[in-house]
């Protein structure tokens, strides 16, 4: 097996995930109308999205002990607000609705690597 050496953030899989997931929906809300409503939406949206690469490539720089773990669980908590924002989104606009899903596969994809490594940190202590 081939073992990777983690020289920062930007190496961590849930990271890229994440940072992925910002830049998709920052293209995604460029064509979007706006209106009022979708203003505050977005403004949300954005917002929860890129806390979750801030809070992981914070808790990074924490590495050691429970305060990693936080950034963590911060971090989850943000892409989970991000696909609740995505889903409102949907609703307004059904017609971007297979965009808005690949993107929600993406952010999935980021929740999933964080639940499992919040395991694994806990499974340590």
């Amino acid at each position: 097996m081939i073992s990777q050496r983690i020289k920062g953030y930007k190496d961590l899989k849930f990271w890229q995930k994440s940072f992925e997931t910002t830049k998709q929906i920052v293209g995604l809300v460029k064509k979007l109308p706006m209106e009022q409503a979708t203003k505050i939406v977005v403004n949300q949206l954005i917002r929860a999205s890129s806390s979750v690469g801030a809070n992981i490539a914070e808790g990074y720089g924490r590495y050691r002990g429970k305060e990693y773990e936080r950034f963590l669980q911060i971090s989850l908590g943000s892409a989970n607000e991000t696909e609740y924002w995505l889903l409102i989104l949907k609703e307004l606009y059904p017609k971007i609705g297979a965009t808005i899903d690949k993107i929600i596969g993406i952010n999935n994809e980021t929740v999933g690597m964080l639940v499992s490594s919040l395991k694994t940190l806990r499974n340590k202590r």
